[in-house]
């Protein structure tokens, strides 16, 4: 993960025009370098651990293997901060998952005094999302497509590495890289990977997830960096997770969201993501 250095080739060549006589002295020094700096990254790489040790690490710093499995369903309440050019908008959320696929949401945004609500509701096989504007329902639609997988995907409990992680052969251990002044572990992913990201940075404390980028579309079909940062690690019933995140695109923050309550195993019925007409929260929490 680096940027092509064209400002520092533009200088470069523009000192062996301006000291033509040095040519072959410069270019030699450059090979050198570049042949030392190669090394020294090779060497970096082989004394890393490989993708099956970061996965044993990842588990064992979140309080291991049986803590992760006996995880069956996960409650947060938190709020997202959008920044407009104009002005900031703050949302409010509540997300259920329960395993295996599994997940329900509600996103509300107060518009003077009405509140504007969108509710995702997937059950393991189909998803649909409702609009509703002042407690009063205006707008239904089943979720195909891309829509679709992206619920699905959503309500994985797993991480990005973890789920990463399932196509190891796809997955390559690059070296360190400081993220905002952590020492991280830079994982690259394949392109034939079925997972959407291009990069995962793991914390090299604690080996969670510090940073992830991918490239996503954009209204006009062109392709945008999407970059997201965790941060503010919390521990709740055992289980490690950050209480922050946030979004840039193309390098301009985009959003924030902040997790303010977070409950593991809470207790939830399976009619809480069924899709009758009405339904009441009252009744499918044990």
């Amino acid at each position: 993960f680096k940027y092509p250095p064209s400002l520092l080739c533009f200088i470069f060549d523009q000192c062996l025009l301006m000291i033509f006589f040095c040519k072959s002295f410069l270019l030699s020094c450059l090979l050198i370098a570049s042949a030392l700096s190669t090394w020294a990254e090779v060497k970096e790489v082989d004394d890393m651990p490989s993708v099956s040790d970061l996965v044993s690490l990842h588990i064992e710093n979140n309080n291991g293997q049986y803590n992760l499995n006996k995880l069956s369903s996960i409650y947060a309440i938190g709020r997202i901060l959008y920044f407009d050019t104009e002005e900031t908008v703050e949302r409010s959320f509540r997300i259920y998952k329960k395993r295996p696929n599994k997940y329900r949401s509600y996103y509300e945004t107060k518009m003077g005094k009405e509140l504007l609500q969108l509710e995702v509701i997937y059950n393991g096989t189909e998803a649909i999302q409702i609009l509703s504007h002042g407690g009063r329902e205006v707008y239904r639609e089943k979720l195909e497509g891309e829509a679709l997988e992206s619920v699905k995907f959503e309500a994985k409990m797993e991480g990005p590495f973890l789920l990463a992680s399932e196509n190891p052969d796809f997955l390559t251990v690059i070296g360190y890289e400081m993220i905002e002044d952590q020492k991280c572990i830079l994982l690259s992913l394949d392109e034939q990977s079925p997972y959407p990201y291009r990069n995962i940075w793991l914390n090299a404390d604690n080996y969670q997830e510090v940073k992830f980028d991918r490239y996503i579309s954009d209204d006009k079909g062109g392709l945008l960096l999407e970059e997201v940062y965790f941060k503010n690690f919390k521990t709740i019933q055992n289980v490690l997770f950050a209480s922050r995140m946030d979004k840039d695109i193309d390098g301009k923050r985009t959003f924030s969201t902040f997790i303010d309550s977070f409950e593991v195993n809470y207790g939830l019925f399976d009619s809480l993501f069924s899709m009758p007409d009405e339904l009441g929260l009252d009744s499918v929490v044990e």
